[in-house]
């Protein structure tokens, strides 16, 4: 072959492979496009995630804490018995204690607060279909789980006190127990939705996972989904609950956290057989997994 007809060759080769590259950027540019206007297109159109929120107690129970974390003045109690040790939050349990209402313990025990996402300004939280909260709770290697039960935080929607001690208003709430089976602390979502009508709340998931008293911290984070009712529960990491154990809160949105740790039930049989402390960290609540 010539000079000249490895030229011509040559530059044919290379315009094949200008249209090649300009095909493969246009095909981009398309698909980059399409995606875009799905996005825009989708019912409501798509929003960015919620900025994740978390909260700690070293400034436990000041003002400036109270606004950070959105505090609710109502339904609280035992503040005398919660503390700040840097930011962890210290909780006593006083022997055979239970809750507020009970009539024959000796002693009190646990403290109680829920907090609002929107006077915080997270109408984002509140109104997101799916929310996570997560922290972490140590019990010494000495603790006394008791003979029946007890409650720990976890996330409510609706007024405060419509979804606790046996009442049933227009709000749901999903702290969390443990119940002796088997001499055992066994872990529970403690369900409480509009759909139960009277009582008190439901066990969801008893026993899939067990409460550890050996003076290590400890990772629990709840995932629940308003949409169709399901809660995912992850302790230190590894899922342990998945299941649709929550009804009619698909147009009840979320309020905040609901702190709320005692022995009980409402009498001193839920009680432990000495006085007790336990520590909690680390708040966290984000639309999708916190750690």
């Amino acid at each position: 072959m010539d000079r000249s007809a490895a030229r011509s060759t040559s530059k044919h080769y290379r315009c094949e492979v200008d249209d090649v590259r300009k095909r493969r950027l246009t095909g981009l540019t398309g698909i980059a496009m399409a995606a875009l206007l799905a996005l825009s297109a989708a019912p409501g159109g798509a929003s960015p995630a919620a900025e994740p929120w978390s909260g700690g107690f070293a400034d436990f129970p000041s003002d400036s804490w109270k606004q950070q974390w959105g505090f609710v003045a109502e339904g609280d109690w035992g503040f005398d018995r919660m503390n700040p040790q840097g930011e962890e939050l210290d909780v006593f349990y006083g022997k055979g204690s239970s809750a507020p209402s009970c009539g024959d313990c000796p002693s009190e025990g646990g403290g109680q607060f829920y907090t609002d996402f929107r006077s915080i300004g997270r109408d984002d939280l509140a109104d997101a279909p799916v929310l996570h909260l997560s922290y972490q709770v140590r019990f010494p290697a000495d603790w006394d789980f008791g003979q029946r039960g007890g409650k720990l935080p976890g996330l409510y929607g609706g007024p405060p006190g419509q979804a606790s001690g046996g009442e049933h208003g227009d709000a749901w709430s999903t702290r969390y127990m443990w119940r002796i089976r088997s001499d055992e602390p066994k872990a529970t979502v403690y369900v409480y939705d509009p759909s139960m009508g009277d009582g008190y709340g439901e066990d969801v998931g008893l026993g899939s996972w067990l409460w550890q008293a050996d003076d290590q911290w400890h990772t629990v984070e709840q995932a629940v989904d308003r949409t169709n009712g399901t809660i995912t529960i992850w302790y230190d990491g590894r899922e342990v609950l998945n299941e649709q154990g929550i009804r009619e809160i698909a147009d009840i949105p979320f309020s905040g956290i609901f702190f709320s740790t005692f022995f009980g039930g409402h009498d001193t049989s839920w009680g432990p057989s000495k006085d007790v402390n336990a520590q909690f960290r680390d708040f966290r609540v984000a639309e999708s997994r916190t750690r």
